[in-house]
């Protein structure tokens, strides 16, 4: 009956094709008479009633009431402006910087394929990128390479990673697929895959790239191939791909780019020699991933617009991550946003950052008031105040709530302040070229410790670098320092503060024209250089005998009146400097934790992996996981009712550095045996076992030991 239906079922003329035509009305014949007609092609409109950003803030998930939900509606909804605010200014700085970081090598390179293009040859043009070690940081500079080759050379950008195509096939059918992917602004009427009378090609077939190249009206024909880490590339690979490439060079233009992290020396080695002959190129630099960090840090984390202030011990967990782990910028812009995130979600006193026309004693809770009196600034704020006799006023912030919220509203000015003269006496710094620390490592010490330039007791000694200078580099230091406070820093936001700062530019222009008039007088005189008592001109070698022992003594040579005068303009300059750079540490201020945000776990918890512990503590405790009764009755201890993994885990850590398997097992089936509450027969307790045991090496605590065939070996986590 079967066989009989099967001969009878008629063929229809669509049957070979590779779409079939689905008719939703078969009862239709007019419609099946003849061929469905192409959809007519829709265009695409943007809705004019999108909502707007503002629209979509409130429509979006609000914050919780913190308090145990007595925070009032009107200071959750300003803390979470201020995070909606505060974030996407520090993100566009932070894109602005990443942007102009690989500015230079992204105008070499589109510059040497416009020019390769020009120029007929049978050779492949390939761009060697020297991007160093840090191969989580090739990511954003392949991406901009792509929007600007695109934009620029009008061509197809194919990104290749080692993973992604571990042999010749799948090279060519990542290539293929993305360079034919369609963009957003193209037409979809060119298949990639059914071109010319209805022909298909093979997925790995470039004669399919060729032809669909060739349908391109706005484009050129150009293909360019990035290899972002080349050195992960197997050599044979490589050689096929440039081969294959080199053979299509009078259809296909492809341009090579490869991600070199050591030399290309190196990588070429790697190659035939006939392969390297086919290509011809040029090296580039990028800027490395260090001076990137310094640079987002200058301009976002230390910058005048940011609302928050990473504090010092975070801050410098997430460098030593970024150095240790070799992690790449997005890592580090996304714990600086979660640490945004974890202030102003979890801390009710962030509403304090909010401005004085939101901020007002309404607004302010009692829970405000006593969280305020619990901080530690407070605390020292009042012992400091009694150490000063001012009783009052310590009395005034235990006892008055209205006299607190008054001291409350006074700290805005006072945090502005302090920034602003912890950035310029950071630009000074820096500008005298005297300190080798990097801005980075000087703002975690400046915002931990303070700014002192004393030599003997001063976080940034500099005090003898400013001594040993001569009359010229005194000048020098003197013109970087006037440069400093006129220009100011374009990456940190910080005006030219020349008009705050007169006393201080009058005194360093009346140092300079002092010592170029001592330096005048010493040229027209006796000719000789001028010299302070610090430099090592100024010491002299004394040898002296006495009873037949010749001794040696250090002495001072005779300074004239000039080298006087210029000994004492190096101590004005000293004590300008000292005056100038002097900067407290960020925790002396009253309230610095509504605007400092220096926890490190969170941070530790979410972006340092701890697998070793989280599977120790669920193996050891899997009731608080599973939140089952049989779970529940060993308490975080050994029960028979706990699942085989469990149970296995528990007597490993009773066990030695080496287990023997048969004494596992025996310990094992004395819990879940027959006599047990469990009661498992030998078999069903012998599968349990095999598959814990499967388990506890696939997590990593256990392995085959080498000395005994039957013994397990412990492993340790890191």
């Amino acid at each position: 009956m079967a066989e009989n239906e099967y001969n009878n079922v008629s063929y229809e003329e669509d049957d070979h094709r590779v779409a079939f035509i689905f008719n939703a009305n078969p009862g239709d014949s007019s419609s099946s008479s003849k061929p469905a007609a192409r959809p007519t092609k829709r265009r695409k409109v943007v809705k004019a009633d999108a909502p707007g950003p503002q629209e979509g803030l409130q429509a979006g998930p609000a914050f919780p009431p913190l308090f145990n939900g007595a925070e009032g509606p009107d200071a959750v909804r300003i803390r979470r402006e201020l995070f909606e605010t505060a974030w996407p200014v520090l993100e566009g700085r932070i894109q602005h910087v990443l942007r102009e970081a690989n500015r230079a090598t992204l105008d070499q390179v589109s510059s040497f394929l416009q020019q390769a293009a020009e120029v007929e040859t049978d050779k492949i043009p390939a761009g060697f990128i020297i991007t160093g070690p840090n191969i989580a940081s090739q990511d954003l500079l392949f991406e901009q390479l792509a929007e600007r080759l695109c934009t620029a050379a009008r061509a197809r950008f194919v990104r290749l990673r080692a993973s992604e195509a571990p042999h010749l096939k799948a090279a060519l059918k990542k290539i293929i697929r993305d360079a034919t992917a369609r963009a957003a602004d193209e037409d979809d009427d060119v298949d990639a895959e059914v071109m010319q009378g209805g022909r298909k090609y093979l997925d790995y077939d470039l004669e399919s790239l060729h032809v669909f190249l060739n349908q391109q009206q706005q484009q050129s024909r150009r293909v360019v191939v990035a290899f972002q880490d080349s050195e992960a590339f197997d050599s044979g690979l490589l050689t096929d791909l440039i081969t294959l490439f080199h053979s299509w060079r009078g259809r296909i233009q492809f341009d090579l780019l490869f991600g070199v992290a050591t030399s290309v020396e190196l990588f070429q080695a790697r190659l035939l020699k006939s392969t390297a002959r086919q290509l011809y190129g040029a090296q580039f630099d990028v800027v490395q991933a260090n001076s990137v960090l310094d640079s987002v840090i200058k301009s976002a984390v230390a910058g005048t617009q940011a609302k928050l202030r990473i504090g010092p011990s975070l801050l410098r967990s997430l460098v030593e991550r970024q150095q240790d782990q070799v992690a790449g910028i997005q890592v580090f812009i996304s714990s600086l946003k979660y640490a945004y995130m974890c202030h102003f979600y979890a801390n009710p006193l962030s509403v304090l950052l909010a401005s004085h026309d939101s901020l007002d004693r309404k607004l302010l809770q009692p829970e405000h008031i006593e969280a305020v009196r619990t901080l530690d600034s407070f605390k020292a704020e009042t012992e400091a105040a009694v150490d000063a006799r001012q009783l009052n006023h310590a009395q005034s912030l235990i006892e008055d709530d209205d006299y607190l919220v008054g001291q409350i509203l006074e700290q805005e000015e006072k945090r502005q302040a302090y920034l602003l003269r912890l950035l310029r006496a950071l630009h000074l710094l820096t500008s005298t070229g005297l300190s080798s620390t990097s801005f980075t490592d000087l703002y975690i010490l400046a915002l931990g410790d303070g700014i002192d330039i004393d030599q003997s007791s001063g976080t940034v000694p500099l005090e003898d670098a400013v001594k040993r200078q001569g009359p010229d580099e005194f000048l020098s230091l003197i013109d970087r320092l006037l440069s400093a406070v006129q220009a100011g820093n374009s990456e940190l936001g910080l005006e030219g503060w020349e008009s705050d700062a007169e006393d201080f530019v009058t005194s360093l222009t009346d140092l300079r024209d002092e010592v170029d008039g001592l330096m005048e007088r010493t040229k027209k005189g006796n000719g000789t250089a001028l010299k302070s008592k610090y430099s090592a001109q100024s010491r002299v070698m004394r040898t002296t005998v006495v009873a037949q022992k010749v001794q040696l003594s250090r002495d001072s040579a005779t300074l004239s009146e000039e080298d006087k005068a210029f000994t004492n303009a190096i101590d004005a300059l000293l004590g300008l400097l000292s005056q100038a750079l002097q900067c407290d540490p960020v925790d002396n201020l009253f309230l610095h934790e509504v605007w400092v945000f220096d926890s490190k776990s969170p941070y530790r918890d979410v972006f340092v992996p701890r697998p070793g512990a989280t599977f120790g503590r669920a193996l050891s405790r899997p009731h608080d996981y599973l939140a089952c009764a049989c779970c529940g009755r060993a308490n975080g201890g050994l029960g028979s009712t706990l699942p085989a993994t469990s149970i296995l885990y528990h007597l490993y850590l009773e066990a030695g550095a080496l287990i023997n398997v048969a004494d596992l097992w025996s310990a094992y089936y004395a819990l879940v045996g027959e006599e047990s509450d469990v009661g498992l027969d030998e078999r069903s307790a012998l599968v349990h076992f095999y598959r814990g045991m499967a388990e506890l090496r696939m997590m990593g605590f256990v392995k085959q030991s080498k000395k005994k065939a039957d013994h397990v070996a412990k492993l340790k986590w890191l």
